[in-house]
């Protein structure tokens, strides 16, 4: 065999692994020492809509919701027993809420791993 088609073999084996990761939402970062641990509950401030997310493929996804003026997160735990955490709940929520700057910058922190 080639190099050269000893490098599509394996480039071609590198997409198969993400076959189950549709890539349309940014992954986060791997959590960092010393991030800001944020406090989650099991009930959000009521009905918002979705404006932002992580991608589905990880073993937990984000949601940044606005809910009127404010903005909270949702966490979602993947519900497999697999990949179950028992130490978090399938879907939980920030106990604070942010107005739009606040919330984007601290969205901006959980994407690059310095807040979970």
């Amino acid at each position: 065999m080639s190099a050269s088609a000893a490098v599509l073999d394996l480039a071609a084996e590198e997409e198969d692994d993400d076959e189950d990761c549709p890539d349309v939402s940014p992954h986060p970062a791997v959590p960092r020492p010393g991030r800001t641990e944020l406090w989650w509950i099991e009930e959000s401030l009521g009905r918002g809509r979705v404006v932002a997310h992580t991608c589905a493929c990880q073993m937990t996804s984000y949601e940044l919701v606005r809910c009127g003026g404010v903005y909270q997160f949702c966490r979602r735990a993947a519900p497999t027993a697999i990949w179950a955490r028992r130490d978090v709940p399938p879907v939980s929520w920030t106990a604070r809420w942010w107005r739009r700057e606040e919330a984007y910058a601290w969205w901006r922190r959980l994407l690059a791993g310095q807040a979970r």
